[in-house]
């Protein structure tokens, strides 16, 4: 009987350091954040490319996020159609302008996940000719 009880009392202190030490299923809160992007953070490519895309790491809702780009001067050079662009819910990507030239670009995203957090950023890069 001795052993029995403390095994008992084994099993319920494996429990509660089970649980102290976070063995309880927990809902993940998870954030998308930008894991690559093309063009590349604070690269420099040679020629305008025709899309930028951003691949976050979650699954993102892809009404409520969005790419904007604009140039040195504030002007928007996007197509202003940003949509998903893979089947992993996870890239997005927004279309250029056509004349856009050499020069700085300011990417900024807002990619809001399917669990609804939000979150927002921004990179550049630069076109040579």
């Amino acid at each position: 009987m001795v052993t029995s009880r403390l095994t008992r009392r084994e099993s319920g202190f494996a429990a509660l350091a089970a649980i102290l030490a976070g063995g309880v299923p927990r809902p993940a809160w998870a954030h998308a954040h930008l894991a690559a992007a093309s063009p590349a953070v604070d690269s420099t490519v040679r020629g305008a490319p025709r899309e930028v895309s951003i691949t976050f790491t979650e699954k993102l809702e892809g009404k409520l996020s969005s790419i904007a780009v604009k140039d040195s001067a504030g002007r928007p050079v996007d197509a202003g159609n940003s949509a998903l662009a893979d089947a992993s819910g996870k890239k997005l990507a927004v279309g250029l302008r056509s004349d856009i030239g050499t020069g700085k670009y300011t990417v900024s995203w807002v990619a809001v996940s399917v669990d609804t957090h939000r979150t927002t950023g921004s990179f550049g890069f630069t076109v040579s000719g």
